[in-house]
């Protein structure tokens, strides 16, 4: 049996169980809005991402995403522009479930890893936050 996750520090921030059962293989179905507590309404995933790249490096003002390690593993920078902590997340593990206003990175992936990310708005780059400077002013000004 794996060790429990670590308690997370960063706020809207949280552990989920994943929609799959690991033990038997097989998918598992639940109710995305009971579990996640929002809608899904986009649904993408990261994969074939060579060694030394990072993805994400930004924050939304409106999303809530739920992201999954389906294959390998990774590991997570979140900041809320008062606290950070990097967290790894694994095949074996549960999902994360990460807030709006929480600045997150995606690195350090192992060879074939498979992300899945559940968000809970469509796309719209106008609730990206690009810049880190200009999300800490933001953050602040809140």
């Amino acid at each position: 049996m794996a060790d429990p996750p670590p308690a997370l520090l960063v706020p809207d921030c949280s552990w989920i169980d994943p929609p799959f059962d690991r033990a038997e293989g097989e998918i598992e179905t639940w109710g995305v809005e009971e579990k996640l507590g929002f809608q899904a309404k986009r649904l993408f995933w990261l994969h074939g991402i060579p060694p030394g790249q990072w993805r994400a490096r930004h924050a939304h003002r409106e999303s809530i995403l739920a992201t999954f390690v389906v294959t390998g593993r990774c590991r997570f920078s979140l900041d809320d522009g008062r606290r950070q902590q990097t967290v790894a997340l694994d095949q074996d593990g549960p999902g994360l479930l990460i807030g709006p206003w929480i600045w997150h990175e995606l690195f350090d992936f192992a060879p074939d890893s498979t992300i899945l990310v559940v968000a809970s708005t469509l796309y719209d780059e106008s609730e990206y936050m690009r810049n880190y400077e200009a999300f800490l002013a933001e953050v602040r000004a809140r």
